[in-house]
């Protein structure tokens, strides 16, 4: 997926061998380190089998359906992608006496908190099915560190920006419109308040996830992931500073997607991902928009 394929390359790059287990199949990688396999998620003997034949030592655990929008239209698929599949990982993990699983949460378990900060001791109130499986993975990793001895972390993951990424999202918008010299308009959510991390540095708040050592995982063995927050008014301005020529014109308010009000939250508290994960952001928020402007440029 978009966020893995990053990750992929920082750990080859880095040396790493790294086994991509993956439910499509696919011709084998050129790179001798980088081993494709064949497998679903929910197939626990086949994972066993796997992380045996190969020697895991540690999961970045990717698999999912990633949009709260989707979930509304397949509940009982988004639950069965995103909570079963982590239940028998981690199972398969624990059999199997593999101690380290990185998880991915999002902004979507902490839900609507208006404009207040959120931090790890903030109330979780999802308000999509996505979100519930999101809290849950959360949820399912400390349970297995308590009474298993595991040492899971999820990583709650701000909206990722930059690079090569298929999905649509409101700051690849403004930017394709900005690429193509267009005018850039949205009815409202000039005053939504959204947590910003580019591609290069959510891959490397994942590295360091999965390499940290187990006495640093906190209690709720869960980690911010956000380098700057900003309103979307804001990020139009950015935007207008790094093209001049770029028009816009958003309305007040909050989002809205597919008619349904988007959540919101204040500033997230990211002081336990500095201590704990020793990470130092690779890019502000201008600079990250600037790459990404850049990045969409070149591609065309």
């Amino acid at each position: 997926g978009y966020i893995g394929r990053y990750t992929v390359k920082r750990l080859l790059d880095e040396g790493h061998t790294v086994l991509d287990y993956h439910r499509d199949q696919q011709l084998p990688y050129e790179n001798p380190k980088h081993i494709f396999v064949h497998g679903e998620c929910y197939d626990v003997p086949r994972l066993l089998h796997v992380f045996k034949e190969y020697k895991v030592e540690a999961i970045i655990h990717m698999a999912a359906q990633s949009s709260p929008w989707v979930s509304l239209e397949v509940p009982v698929q988004t639950m069965e992608a995103n909570l079963m599949s982590t239940i028998a990982i981690l199972e398969a993990a624990r059999m199997s006496g593999i101690k380290r699983v990185v998880m991915y949460s999002s902004e979507c378990a902490y839900g609507e908190h208006g404009y207040d900060e959120c931090n790890l001791d903030t109330a979780l109130v999802p308000r999509t099915v996505y979100g519930v499986t999101k809290a849950g993975t959360e949820m399912l990793g400390r349970v297995y560190n308590w009474q298993q001895g595991m040492s899971c972390v999820s990583i709650r993951c701000g909206r990722v920006y930059g690079g090569r990424q298929l999905t649509p999202n409101v700051m690849k918008s403004m930017l394709l419109a900005a690429v193509k010299g267009e005018k850039f308009t949205a009815p409202c959510g000039g005053d939504a308040f959204a947590s910003f991390i580019h591609v290069d540095d959510i891959a490397d708040i994942t590295i360091r996830a999965t390499f940290m050592d187990a006495a640093r995982v906190n209690d709720m063995a869960v980690y911010n992931a956000c380098s700057q927050g900003a309103y979307l008014k804001d990020v139009l301005k950015i935007i207008k500073e790094i093209v001049p020529g770029f028009e816009y014109e958003m309305g007040p308010g909050l989002e809205e997607v597919n008619g349904i009000t988007n959540e919101s939250q204040g500033v997230w508290d990211m002081s336990a991902t500095y201590r704990d994960l020793d990470f130092k952001q690779k890019y502000t928020l201008k600079e990250g928009i600037k790459a990404y402007y850049e990045f969409l440029k070149d591609e065309g």
